[in-house]
């Protein structure tokens, strides 16, 4: 067994500088609290194997847990009462620093009456500060529930925890919380981080692209004083647009310990504190980067208490009047203080974000369209046109954007919006995980063109790297070619003005397991970064000394669970584990968690491509139905559509036609209501 390691976690809040909506000064108000902890190596009782495992059931044995944000914890009854929450991250946290270089299995047990509670990793990396969601549930505030998910850490990082937060700010309520390490355990307790590599010499894309379209990358604050200068170098040498990570979303605006503490007097206009926005501003304007500001309305990382009446989330909701008032005031107030402060800087606001939902074939619910209506959005606009100041764009931004149930959702809702002249542009987010076709990606596109009248910002660009033989070479030519995609649509008249990569190193990402950007973690060029520097000079992306030829491979697959393993992944914030109840033998897998109906378990069948596959196997949901879906280059058809309602086990077989010529093809299994399903005997091989 390994020895115990000690590890002490200081938690630090700096003080802020205040402003309020209306002109008023405000004062601020912030705690912090350090705890002492020994993270103990521990035999796993279910395979024997030596993990290293924080378990923390407040119950007076252990004290791993700390505070996370402004709030407040009490223990009582062998659960942590989290109240008093001031933003949807404060909560609670077990730091994990020696878990780095590894991927871990995050558990809580929770109640809440927020509508969806995360399991968030924060850790720093060089001096950045960064933040991936490891899992996702729907919670209630009578029935405790797990969730539960995996992460993988990058070796590079420092400073690692794993903490509860919220979509709302309303109290949760933790029963018990587990960080484990998954696999055999890699200590580089005594290994330093990679050497980072001076960016000055690379290819600068802002300059290779100047005739085309700005080049932007978001920034968290942590990079405007890093010790580390290769990241400002990276900033300067590539990117001529900035988009701050999260420092001009409205909970790091809003300051809610000033507008609490006087509800009367900031009724109409709530205090705002723009200290963590200050730095990324004023590095702008001194070294002429231009800036999008992101955003002002957003259903998200938008404390509850807004929408109240007094702000008092245990009252009555504001009505319609007041949250216009609240609203207008709001969008007036960030756009003065960042015009009279640094005067030129911000050319674009994303005035409304993410208003579209992905299932419903509708505008999203959330509180500010239950209060206001449907035209909270075009209202939004129309105060963001009135304060906006002249020359500053105006911005709707999403994601799944290009798909087409979405796009129609999105363009029913905007018509009125470029109609009344108050829009001038479509922030495509672009968050690719599954390798849409450029055709398909640019066609989209030039949809919002011609039914809009706008211009187009590709707003958050990642490119997760495909589960293929060669992921980082098949990365980079696939943005060779979405990039090629985008040249030859800005040769032909499609107005993109900025393309926008969110992130400046895959470490610091937020989807970082999936590699999703142009730099590893310590800044050394991707094949993607050399793919997007061939799509503008024409030349050919280096195949590595490592590349893997790829051979007809028809050998099938074949998952019984008996052995307890399995070769697939989740998809997206799906969660996988191996458990008992199976169709045959003893074991069988759950996919449980996720956000979306989506979430699921896939494999990778792009060695079948342009070959008929049989396929067979039993499944088991409380679901009305489980799809066996292929994911095709952004379209899902259903290749079997399984009637689960009776809650027994279901056995199924067919044959499907793998298209020909795709790079990469996953198929995966999705309950219709989110539901898990238990999946048993799957064999899939050439028919």
């Amino acid at each position: 067994m390994k020895k115990k390691k000690p590890y002490v976690a200081a938690l630090a809040l700096t003080g802020s500088m205040l402003f309020s909506a209306c002109g008023q000064p405000a004062e601020a108000s912030q705690t912090s609290t350090t705890t002492s902890i020994d993270i103990t190596a521990t035999e796993s009782e279910e395979t024997d194997e030596i993990l290293l495992s924080i378990e923390e059931n407040f119950d007076g044995t252990t004290d791993f847990w700390q505070i996370n944000g402004e709030c407040e914890v009490d223990l009582e009854g062998n659960m942590a009462n989290i109240t008093a929450r001031q933003a949807s991250n404060a909560g609670i946290e077990i730091p994990c620093e020696n878990f780095r270089g590894n991927t871990i299995k995050a558990t809580a047990n929770v109640a809440s009456a927020n509508s969806q509670v995360r399991l968030t990793l924060r850790y720093n990396i060089y001096g950045n500060t960064s933040y991936v969601t490891i899992a996702e549930g729907t919670t209630s505030a009578n029935v405790f529930g797990n969730i539960t998910g995996t992460v993988s850490i990058p070796a590079n990082a420092s400073d690692c925890a794993v903490y509860i937060e919220a979509s709302d700010v309303r109290d949760i309520t933790v029963n018990s919380m587990k960080v484990s390490v998954e696999g055999e355990f890699n200590d580089l307790t005594n290994t330093p981080p990679a050497e980072l590599c001076d960016p000055s010499g690379y290819d600068s894309l802002k300059e290779l692209y100047a005739d085309y379209f700005r080049v932007g990358t978001c920034l968290p604050v942590s990079v405007i004083d890093n010790p580390n200068p290769e990241f400002l170098t990276l900033l300067n040498t590539e990117f001529n647009s900035v988009t701050p990570e999260n420092e001009l979303k409205p909970e790091n605006v809003l300051d809610a310990a000033t507008t609490l503490a006087d509800p009367e007097t900031y009724n109409e206009c709530p205090a705002l504190d723009f200290s963590k926005a200050d730095p990324i501003l004023q590095y702008c304007m001194d070294n002429g980067i231009a800036m999008r500001g992101h955003t002002l309305i957003w259903y998200s990382q938008t404390p509850s208490w807004l929408f109240y009446e007094n702000y008092d989330v245990d009252g009555e909701l504001a009505d319609r009047d007041l949250m216009l008032t609240r609203m207008e005031n709001y969008i007036n107030a960030v756009m003065s203080y960042c015009e009279e402060n640094y005067p030129g800087v911000i050319y674009a606001w994303d005035v409304v974000n993410e208003a579209a939902d992905d299932n419903s074939g509708d505008m999203r619910d959330c509180y500010w369209r239950e209060i206001i209506g449907d035209d909270y959005v075009e209202k939004a606009f129309e105060f963001a046109r009135a304060h906006a100041p002249e020359g500053v764009l105006l911005f709707y931004n999403d994601y799944n954007e290009y798909y087409t149930s979405k796009q129609e959702v999105i363009l029913e809702m905007l018509r009125p919006v470029a109609e009344a002249g108050n829009i001038d542009g479509i922030g495509m987010q672009s968050h690719i995980s599954n390798m849409v076709t450029p055709e398909a990606y640019i066609d989209a596109m030039n949809t919002y063109v011609e039914e809009l009248g706008v211009i187009v910002h590709i707003t958050e660009l990642d490119v997760n790297a495909p589960a293929s033989a060669n992921p980082l070479y098949d990365q980079g030519v696939y943005m060779q070619r979405l990039f090629e995609a985008i040249i030859e649509a800005k040769d032909n008249g499609t107005p993109i003005e900025c393309v926008t990569f969110w992130g400046l190193t895959d470490d610091m990402s937020w989807r970082s397991s999936n590699q999703p950007l142009l730099f590893t973690g310590n800044i050394e060029p991707k094949p993607a970064f050399e793919g997007v520097v061939c799509a503008i000079t024409g030349d050919e992306i280096t195949i590595p000394d490592d590349y893997v030829e790829v051979e007809t491979d028809l050998s099938s697959i074949s998952e019984d669970y008996e052995d307890q393993e399995f070769i697939g992944a989740p998809r997206y914030s799906a969660t996988q584990t191996i458990v008992g109840d199976a169709y045959s033998g003893d074991y069988c897998l759950e996919n449980s968690g996720g956000d979306a109906s989506y979430d699921g378990y896939c494999i990778d069948v792009t060695r079948f491509s342009g070959t008929t596959i049989h396929y067979s196997f039993a499944i088991r949901s409380d679901a009305e139905t489980v799809s066996f879906t292929a994911d095709i280059e952004g379209t899902w058809p259903h290749i079997e559509e399984v009637d689960t309602s009776s809650g027994e086990w279901v056995y199924v077989e067919g044959e499907y036609l793998v298209p020909e010529g795709l790079s990469y093809l996953q198929v995966y299994w999705e309950s219709s209501d989110m539901s898990p399903f238990y999946l048993d005997d799957l064999v899939i091989e050439a028919a």
